[in-house]
């Protein structure tokens, strides 16, 4: 029973993420309309996220068909669980990535972030801007937002932060130092 449920998560969860990517919103960053532009994490990178999951499933079942046959010297339930723990903390990844997103507006911006509710943020608001986190893909690092003496959202360098600073058009709130 227990082999049987740990099957099913490494057939499932890759399968399922599969399916939602292929058949699901592309995310492109919507730009230049008329009211606001919107940034999202780039498709090809979730896309290799579910990829990332397929190749492990597959390997994982390799290697748990192997154990079965005794050829490999682990546990049956070992190799899938081994397998299903990192499917299910990429699909989990690749969950939140694929719903964090930065709206932008002429006085304000909407980031919906990895988890949680939407943050809607007036420009004016803003006290300052400070870089953190390592170099993204982008070239960029995360960029925290400071509202108030608190931090309610930070920009994740994976979108276009470039834009993002363009769009909240407040060169006094730049970081001084990269």
């Amino acid at each position: 029973m227990r082999v049987a449920v740990l099957l099913a998560v490494a057939v499932l969860v890759p399968l399922v993420a599969l399916v939602l990517e292929h058949a699901g919103n592309v995310r492109i960053s919507e730009r230049h309309h008329s009211h606001h532009d919107t940034y999202a994490v780039p498709a090809s990178f979730t896309r290799a996220l579910v990829l990332a999951m397929v190749f492990m499933a597959v390997l994982g079942l390799v290697m748990a068909w192997l154990s079965w046959e005794g050829a490999l010297d682990a546990s049956l339930e070992l190799v899938l669980g081994f397998t299903d723990a990192f499917l299910v903390t990429c699909c989990a990844l690749w969950a939140a990535l694929c719903r964090y997103r930065v709206s932008t507006f002429d006085g304000c911006m909407a980031v919906t972030p990895l988890v949680g509710r939407r943050v809607w943020i007036r420009y004016a608001e803003i006290d300052h801007l400070e870089w953190a986190g390592l170099r993204n893909e982008s070239g960029f690092r995360n960029l925290v937002v400071h509202v108030e003496g608190r931090r309610p959202v930070t920009l994740y360098g994976i979108v276009d932060i470039e834009q993002l600073i363009m769009s909240i058009d407040r060169f006094d709130l730049l970081p001084r130092s990269a």
